[in-house]
């Protein structure tokens, strides 16, 4: 009896303090989850959540929105009026002036998309590399002494970097469930990052900055790819001693990257 009854109270005893030991470990467990959301209620967090909630409910309407590389041939020229610039080097008129349009290219990311269930846009960013004619609109002389001239060298070959926001007009051509055509009209903006030659530096004629309209079509082969033609006309964002037109056309193809990768 004596050992049955010793027994009996060892295994009270080791039962009792398994449900200590246990209750200890659970009391941790909560302790930590209890933590963990304090955590998540931290003031800064919270922000962020409210944030990106305000976020959501903005841009509800915007849908699609698909993302592309695109691809672009450029043809250039612009059209410069140096009348308000004195300069102590003249330059010969014929060897400056060439009134055509030259090539470059451009690339970047576009997105497509849709604002309330029935408005198209797109938003692109890209690099130009810009290789123009120059016009100058201003022949001076000095006959018999001196032959035409001009008092400005315009550059002929820089980079941007182009930001553009297009709407896009959905044409009734054709098989619309086939492939789609679009009208599109927007406004886009070039920078220019390639440094600025000693010439343009004079009296302030350099301009970085270019305002630019667009319009143009696009055809839109089932989803598949984009090609487009678009026209630009630019102009000096900030006023210049030397105002200049940069007139472009621009014909290339967008791929979504989702087909690409």
């Amino acid at each position: 009896m004596g050992l049955a009854n010793t027994f009996s109270n060892r295994f009270i005893f080791i039962f009792l303090l398994a449900i200590l030991v246990s209750s200890k470990v659970h009391a941790q467990i909560l302790t930590k989850k209890q933590q963990d959301s304090a955590f998540l209620l931290h003031p800064g967090q919270e922000r962020i959540r409210k944030f990106k909630k305000s976020l959501a409910k903005t841009f509800v309407n915007f849908t699609g929105n698909d993302l592309s590389l695109y691809g672009s041939l450029n043809l250039s020229k612009q059209k410069i009026n140096d009348n308000d610039i004195t300069a102590p080097i003249n330059y010969l008129y014929n060897n400056l002036n060439n009134n055509s349009y030259e090539a470059g290219f451009s690339g970047g990311f576009r997105m497509d998309g849709i604002y309330n269930e029935k408005h198209r846009y797109s938003f692109s960013f890209g690099i130009n590399r810009i290789t123009v004619g120059n016009y100058y609109q201003n022949i001076y002389s000095l006959a018999p002494f001196i032959d035409d001239f001009t008092h400005f060298k315009a550059d002929n070959v820089f980079t941007t970097i182009n930001i553009a926001a297009h709407y896009k007009k959905l044409l009734p051509v054709g098989d619309m469930n086939k492939y789609k055509f679009y009208a599109v009209i927007g406004p886009s903006f070039d920078y220019k990052i390639s440094s600025i030659s000693e010439e343009n530096l004079i009296n302030g004629a350099g301009n970085k900055a270019i305002i630019n309209g667009d319009f143009g079509a696009e055809f839109d082969n089932k989803g598949y790819y984009v090609l487009f033609a678009h026209y630009k006309f630019g102009v000096n964002m900030k006023s210049s001693s030397v105002p200049i037109q940069l007139n472009r056309f621009e014909i290339g193809m967008s791929i979504k990257t989702k087909d690409l990768f």
